[in-house]
């Protein structure tokens, strides 16, 4: 199966006019797909809001290619001052996210009423990075 990426604007339910990019994966992240993941990313990161929601419940298999690009997207993420959420994770997602330890790493949330406050840190700015790669 392809890998199938659209990306949105999602308001925070907070208000302050704070705004995240939802990135919504569906399909296979494995060695062929990490790149483009990584890439499309990224350019929600800077197009969008260094605040990122990686709506993970259409993915059917990730490899370790696939948990090195959420690696890299979060510290770019983390650099910019902003943020990764993984939204939904399904069981073959979630599976591999506790056997590698990473369900520790990242922060987590079942839906999007569960998404935990934007915090913003000054100086936010992803401006010359390279895509995260696989």
């Amino acid at each position: 199966m392809d890998l199938a990426l659209s990306t949105s604007a999602l308001d925070d339910p907070a208000g302050a006019g704070r705004t995240r990019a939802l990135v919504t994966v569906a399909g296979e992240v494995d060695l062929e797909s990490a790149r483009e993941l990584g890439d499309h990313a990224l350019a929600a990161l800077k197009d969008v809001s260094v605040h990122l929601v990686l709506d993970l419940g259409g993915v059917t298999f990730m490899d370790s290619t696939g948990l090195k690009v959420l690696l890299a997207t979060a510290h770019r993420a983390d650099l910019a001052g902003g943020s990764v959420v993984l939204l939904a994770p399904n069981r073959t997602v979630h599976r591999i996210l506790t056997l590698t330890g990473l369900d520790k790493t990242f922060v987590m949330a079942d839906d999007l009423a569960d998404l935990p406050p934007v915090t913003t840190v000054p100086g936010a700015d992803l401006s010359g990075d390279a895509a995260p790669t696989p």
